[in-house]
């Protein structure tokens, strides 16, 4: 599906484009490792592998709030065409705004390392890359997907609509704050060095455009803004198109990227353990220590912070923040074979630009979020897991973001073998999901959307995500099991 151009601007869904960013295998498992280094830097620490080596991970979506999909075509049927036209897209009718993201995460290669009983050290590498719209109008997309063709004024409209790609170098420590058996307490922080790929940004605000029937003389179809406030920037469309390895190789790296800046994660975990005593060992000197192979917890929560940061744009930006558009016709023409190679030039022909104030340099956000999970363990190898992951970018804001979603998963969860069912309220809490996750041993695959798989389901997207690791080098459980706790002193009997 193309979806074309919102008052002139461009506003592209390419043909084939899916995944993003977002919801990355969210069983928050004891076994996640280098995994839920991204949700929280501080599970790091105590953590149940002395040794993991992360070949790859990869995550990959596509959602919206606007649309269901309704042709019988499947995740099953991947041999058969996707048809995205409009007539199996059925609308969806309330009046909030609505958003959409589609992209693609991978990482890899990355090692996590334990230090010790108390700290932990972890190095990894990443790429993210997304198309996003958000606070969208339902009549902006609505036009926007029937192809502008029915004549209609529209007032009090909005979009932002953002494109980013980018690397990441991170490093991730962590370590134990707090121990006294029944307190259990670890911190951690991941330090990110930024490349970024390309970005644009596309918004609007207050837009009251009107669509008129084509003309009889050209038989064009044409839109005619009355009001526009908005703002638009890019660098290096030709991240998005026609990309090869040498190129990719060469933006992977600070000097050679159009853009680059640092960001960060912080968190903190916490863990209550009534019944610490179980989980330790006599070593061979004779000194308690410890079980670091087994969890101790009643419950477990964590906060974290993730994706404090940015990155600037400085070469072959272009960028314009003041745009104002008052009764400006477009055709299909202008619109037409829109790409980037000359979108400067058709949004100049559009927007007279040559008027406006033009910078040379732009920053975007990171998809900064505050992330909450609290886990029971509730008998033997069965756990629940409650999380919620806030977005924290505002509706305008420049860059990637994180859709704010909550999800309960119950799991079952052991060393070798893993099973996990997350249902989840994701797309800023409007759209239910669920799905499914299998760990089996170094391999993991899952979908946090597995409604995608099913003919008559008529989701409103789909997810896929896969990990695998080298070596993934558990520590020892012990099998000698200590008293529960100290025995009270005999007292002498009276005589």
């Amino acid at each position: 599906m193309r979806i074309l151009p919102t008052c002139g601007l461009a506003l592209a869904l390419l043909p084939g484009s899916a995944a993003a960013q977002q919801l990355f295998n969210i069983s928050r498992s004891n076994y996640s490792g280098l995994t839920a280094v991204a949700w929280n830097p501080a599970t790091i620490a105590d953590n149940r592998y002395a040794l993991q080596i992360q070949l790859f991970a990869v995550d990959g979506h596509a959602t919206n709030t606007a649309y269901r999909y309704t042709d019988p075509w499947s995740l099953r049927h991947l041999n058969e065409p996707l048809d995205l036209s409009s007539q199996y897209l059925t609308r969806n009718d309330s009046d909030k705004a609505k958003l959409f993201s589609a992209g693609l995460n991978v990482r890899g290669p990355g090692v996590l390392i334990g230090l010790g009983p108390k700290q932990s050290l972890a190095v990894s590498t990443r790429v993210r890359a997304a198309f996003q719209g958000n606070n969208v109008s339902p009549e902006t997309i609505q036009n926007a997907v029937d192809e502008f063709k029915i004549g209609n004024r529209v007032q009090g409209n909005s979009f932002n609509l953002n494109m980013n790609a980018f690397a990441e170098w991170d490093a991730t420590y962590g370590r134990v704050m707090l121990d006294d058996g029944l307190h259990f307490l670890k911190a951690g922080v991941t330090l990110k060095r930024l490349m970024g790929i390309g970005s644009g940004y596309l918004q609007g605000k207050n837009i009251d455009f009107e669509v008129s029937k084509k003309q009889a003389a050209t038989g064009d179809t044409i839109v005619r803004i009355y009001n526009l406030d908005g703002a638009f920037a890019y660098s290096n469309t030709q991240a998005f198109e026609d990309v090869d390895v040498e190129k990719a190789t060469k933006w992977l790296t600070p000097r050679n990227a159009p853009g680059s800046g640092w960001g960060a994660d912080l968190g903190i975990v916490y863990e209550y353990r009534p019944d610490a005593a179980q989980y330790q060992h006599t070593d061979t000197r004779g000194v308690a220590q410890a079980d670091r192979g087994r969890n101790k917890y009643l419950y477990r929560a964590s906060i974290s912070v993730t994706d404090i940061g940015s990155i600037r744009y400085r070469d072959n930006a272009v960028v314009y923040n003041d745009v104002r558009a008052r009764n400006v016709g477009v055709s299909e023409a202008d619109l037409g074979n829109l790409s980037g190679d000359n979108f400067d030039e058709k949004i100049n022909r559009i927007l007279r630009t040559n008027a406006l104030n033009r910078q040379n340099h732009f920053r975007v956000g990171l998809p900064t979020a505050l992330n909450v999970d609290v886990d029971y363990h509730l008998s033997n190898k069965i756990y629940a897991n409650l999380a919620l992951s806030q977005g924290l970018r505002t509706h305008y804001a420049t860059g990637m973001r994180q859709f704010s979603y909550v999800a309960l998963t119950p799991r079952f969860e052991t060393r070798w073998l893993e099973v996990a069912m997350p249902f989840s309220m994701t797309n800023s809490y409007q759209t239910f999901t669920y799905g499914a996750m299998l760990r089996i041993g170094p391999l993991v695959v899952g979908s946090n959307n597995l409604s995608a798989l099913f003919d008559s389901s008529d989701p409103y997207g789909a997810n896929a995500y896969a990990e695998l690791s080298a070596l993934a080098w558990a520590h020892k459980k012990y099998k000698n099991k200590p008293a529960k706790g100290p025995r009270p002193p005999k007292t002498a009997k009276s005589s």
